[in-house]
Parts: C-alpha cells; sequence; structure tokens
C-alpha cells in the first residue's frame, strides 16, 4: 500500500472560456481546501461541449502536474442522470462527470478505483442543475486536497464510459483510430499512439492514411519545417500521438478532416 499524500494542487479543464466561471470554480475550491492549495488552469478553452478535445487536453498536460486533483468539465448532459465521478490513480485524482472526458486520463494514469459521486455531504449547497463544475466537482476536488478518502464521496463503481474515439484497432495491413484534435495550425492528431507505426517512422517510409473519404500520403518527418512543400507530413508530435500536417497551411482543410472522424493509417 503506497502511502497517503493529500493532494496541493488541483488543475482545471473546461470548455467555459474566460468567462466568470472558472472564478467561480475557484471559489468554491477555496471555500473547502487547505491554505496554500494551488490551482492550475491547463485551459478553458476546449471548444463547447467537445468531449473528445478535452479530453485530449487532459490526457496530455495532467500527467504534468503529478499527485494533483484533475477537475475535468466539458458536460454537455449537465443536470441529467449521467454520473458525477471520482477516480483515484497512482498519480493523483480527477472528478468530473462520467462522459467519457477523464477515461484517457485515467487509463494512462493506471486508475485504481472509480466512485460515483453521491455524498452529498462534500457538495456545495444548494446544488444548481446547470452548475456542477461549481456545485460538486470543485468541492470534492478541495475535499480530496483536505485529506478525505475517496470511499467517503461514493459509491464504487467499475463501468465508466469510455470515448471510442481514442480507441486503436491494430490489424496486420492497417490500423485504425480517430481524429482527436485539430490544433490552432490546422494539424490533424490522431488518438493513434506513434508505437503502432514505429516501424515506417524510424525507417522514413511514406505512410499512406485514409482521413474520413480523402487519402493521403505523408512522409515521416521529425519537424514540422522538414515537410516538403505543399506536402503532407507525419510527425510524433509532444504526447506521442501521431498527427499529420502539412507545410504552411491546414491539413485539416485540405482533407476536410474533423474530431470524431476515422483515420485509418496502412502498413
Amino acid at each position: 500500500m503506497r502511502p497517503w499524500m493529500a493532494p496541493s494542487t488541483i488543475t482545471l479543464t473546461t470548455d467555459f472560456g474566460w468567462t466568470e466561471l472558472p472564478a467561480a470554480i475557484r471559489g468554491a475550491i477555496r471555500e473547502v481546501a487547505p491554505p496554500g492549495t494551488e490551482v492550475v488552469d491547463i485551459t478553458h478553452s476546449v471548444p463547447r461541449h467537445d468531449v473528445i478535445q478535452g479530453a485530449y487536453a487532459m490526457l496530455t498536460t495532467c500527467p504534468i502536474f503529478r499527485g494533483a486533483v484533475h477537475i475535468g468539465v466539458v458536460d454537455p448532459g449537465v443536470g441529467t442522470k449521467r454520473r458525477a465521478v471520482a477516480i483515484e490513480t497512482p498519480a493523483g485524482f480527477l472528478v468530473g462527470p462520467d462522459n467519457g472526458l477523464l477515461f484517457p486520463l485515467a487509463h494512462r494514469l493506471h486508475m485504481e478505483r472509480a466512485v460515483t459521486l453521491t455524498a452529498g455531504t462534500y457538495w456545495r449547497a444548494p446544488v444548481s442543475a446547470t452548475f456542477h463544475g461549481r456545485d460538486i466537482f470543485a468541492p470534492v476536488a478541495g475535499h480530496l486536497a483536505a485529506g478525505v478518502r475517496l470511499d467517503q464521496l461514493g459509491t464504487p463503481i467499475d463501468d465508466l464510459v469510455q470515448l471510442p474515439a481514442f480507441e486503436v484497432h491494430d490489424h496486420p495491413r492497417e490500423v485504425r483510430g480517430s481524429v482527436v484534435r485539430i490544433d490552432r495550425f490546422g494539424n490533424i492528431v490522431t488518438g493513434i499512439p506513434s508505437g503502432y507505426l514505429v516501424d515506417q517512422i524510424e525507417e522514413q517510409e511514406p505512410v499512406e492514411f485514409r482521413i474520413g473519404g480523402r487519402r493521403v500520403m505523408a512522409q515521416p518527418v521529425s519537424a514540422y519545417g522538414h515537410i516538403e512543400k505543399r506536402g503532407f507530413g507525419v510527425i510524433v508530435n509532444s504526447a506521442g500521438f501521431i498527427e499529420i500536417a502539412v507545410s504552411g497551411a491546414s491539413a485539416a482543410q485540405r482533407t476536410e478532416a474533423l474530431p470524431g472522424d476515422t483515420v485509418v493509417a496502412y502498413k
């Protein structure tokens, strides 16, 4: 059994934009968290209701804050019967809606157990049906930072909602995944970890992709600047995922790719 240490950092990832809503979450954390608890904004610029891109933001950044509590609020089902959950991992806690947002990060951090949040004692009162980020997730995170144990917060569960966009299907001649993000430069970020195409990348062999209904040939490169003019390049991004880019333009526009689209890489 690893020694217990209450977290001293809480991170926030939402689709609220830079409105008053993140400040309200911070205030609700402050009401119950120990003095000196650090609150870090991962991003509040997740496209509204885009659970896939919210999950990607958490997956690629939250592990840096080892031992923290990670709040995720991209929650189009707020106020419905979707569950509110907290998850324990060896590297910290996750708190948010059970809509797939938390699962990729929980999987990467080697989830140990999860509960559905049913212990209203640890919530803010009254609970608004439209703002669980402030009234449930924030106080639960604050209580975890204050040393409350996971099993005090609710009922154990083992059936968290998963996101199909992060599933990878490896076949003898192809790897199937999905577009999980279009970044601000128009690069196509897939949910395919680089290990699935390691041979082609190491040998600098062009890789044929089908993205939606469009086929493209991409040359493995180690930097965006090495992509040939007007050509497609395939690169391993900073999070270890396969990314498709073009030189000085938007790969997404040239392929009409959108988050959630199927990506097939041919071996």
